[in-house]
């Protein structure tokens, strides 16, 4: 049965739905009207998972990145969109931090040299996400986040290969995707691979062991 209009048509797995949503100030959209009751925004996890197509540690963690830099420079302040610089500690084309990177662009509004210019000197997007070959920390995945009004700043390190995982499961997981790329899995066995990808994902969104693979600190 077909969605009506106004319901959600992608069916998403419950360990996605249910997270909190990130709740931000967005002062551009009311200034142009596109807000209609206030300036607030929501990002779901979902949200991030359309634009990416798909969920993956990488994914997630770039989400979850955000939620706690955001809950250290804020606290119960509500975050302003368009009023967070981040910095990523590595190439575009390295590893996973262009997609990390899109993530947080999307959440806090930093956009690279091909961002919203601005009205006038206020809403600039453009240059408040910029990459760094630096590595704070070469024994992990490193990002910063600053407010442009206070200046207060927070690292986040994320160690990916720390998440829990069960090398039984990794071991699988690998022969699965094989067959998968090769086209030659069955249906029983792409459906087994889509549910051991998600197993850590569903493990990262309930915090195992949160601190072994992602930390945030004032820096």
């Amino acid at each position: 049965m077909s969605s009506g209009p106004g319901e959600e048509t992608a069916q998403f797995r419950e360990s996605l739905r249910n997270v909190t949503p990130l709740r931000l100030h967005e002062p551009l959209a009311a200034a142009l009207g596109a807000l209609v009751d206030g300036d607030i925004v929501e990002f779901e996890l979902t949200d991030v998972v359309k634009a990416a197509g798909h969920a993956c540690p990488s994914v997630t963690g770039a989400y979850l990145a955000v939620r706690e830099a955001l809950a250290r420079l804020y606290g119960d302040e509500t975050p302003v969109r368009g009023g967070i610089g981040v910095v990523v500690y590595g190439e575009p084309d390295e590893g996973a931090y262009g997609v990390m990177s899109q993530v947080m662009g999307m959440i806090t509004g930093a956009a690279p040299d091909t961002g919203f210019k601005g009205l006038g000197p206020l809403y600039r997007r453009q240059g408040l996400l910029e990459f760094s070959r630096e590595k704070p920390d070469p024994e992990a995945a490193c990002f910063l986040f600053f407010r442009l009004d206070t200046g207060r700043s927070a690292l986040v390190r994320f160690r990916p290969w720390n998440i829990p995982f069960s090398p039984e499961k990794a071991a699988r997981l690998a022969q699965l995707m094989e067959k998968v790329l090769a086209g030659t899995a069955e249906v029983a066995e792409r459906h087994e691979f889509g549910e051991l990808w998600q197993a850590k994902v569903t493990g990262m969104l309930a915090g195992d062991r949160m601190e072994d693979w992602l930390t945030v600190e004032e820096a």
